[in-house]
């Protein structure tokens, strides 16, 4: 009977402790699943501008050096400004212009003015200045890139008379109508002082539709003319300023002057 008991006891033992054991082990589960009534909110998405939307924007920085066939790495990079009204998520990026492109991709943890900074991607094909439009929810600007010829590099200025800006010694040929796309007729050939021959790049910025640009190499020395060939569609009627830019570096200065263009 002694026997009998020690073994019934044991028994009895063993069950009770596998069942606390269970009971244990369903409450450890169930506290390690979410309950059903859980809600999962999405990411908040930051509401934010970019100043100088919808022209230039204004306040932006390009960093590095961008060079035709060259690789674009983290040194290269666009801050722009911004205004938030929402913090949260964003995403802003550029389309692929001449094979380069710019993004980022972050958290606004506050309200207010503050900066971005883009990194760039890609390899540029062409050089000259291209303009790229960055796009946030409800804005968007464009700010311009340079990119150099490939070397070696000639030494130059753009030669120029007396005013603000100095005008550009310069002959423009052909006729400028609104809505009427130009093409090679529609050129300007200017002065240029060559200190060390070399390749080069000159355009100028994009001003009522209308651009002028140039590149090649220069292979003599002093004062010489270049022709910069027009593209594009003028929008307005009226006198317009473009102003002709070295791309590049530009150790002698002299690196623009002022071209006037009508448009009838």
């Amino acid at each position: 009977m002694k026997r009998a008991s020690g073994f019934y006891m044991g028994m009895l033992v063993c069950i009770t402790s596998c069942l606390v054991l269970t009971k244990c082990s369903r409450e450890y589960s169930a506290e390690g699943v979410p309950h059903s009534d859980t809600v999962v909110h999405p990411p908040m998405v930051a509401a934010y501008t970019l100043a100088g939307s919808p022209d230039a924007c204004s306040g932006a920085f390009v960093a590095g050096t961008y060079i035709v066939d060259q690789p674009l790495a983290n040194l290269n990079t666009a801050d722009l400004q911004v205004t938030v009204t929402q913090t949260g998520s964003y995403t802003i990026k550029t389309d692929t212009v001449n094979g380069m492109s710019f993004s980022a991709t972050g958290e606004f943890t506050r309200l207010g003015k503050q900066t971005v900074r883009l990194v760039a991607a890609g390899k540029p094909v062409l050089a000259g200045l291209f303009s790229f439009l960055p796009k946030a929810p409800s804005s968007n600007c464009s700010f311009e890139v340079g990119v150099q010829n490939r070397e070696p590099l000639a030494t130059y200025v753009l030669e120029s008379g007396y005013g603000n800006p100095n005008p550009c010694i310069y002959t423009i040929a052909g006729s400028y109508h609104t809505q009427t796309p130009l093409t090679n007729a529609n050129s300007v050939s200017m002065s240029v002082y060559v200190q060390q021959p070399g390749n080069f790049t000159i355009q100028t910025s994009k001003v009522n539709g209308m651009v002028f640009s140039a590149s090649g190499n220069f292979t003599n020395t002093g004062s010489q003319y270049i022709t910069l060939t027009g593209s594009g569609i003028p929008v307005t009627a009226g006198r317009f300023t473009l102003i002709p830019q070295i791309i590049g570096p530009h150790p002698l200065g002299g690196e623009s002057c002022a071209l006037p263009v009508t448009v009838q």
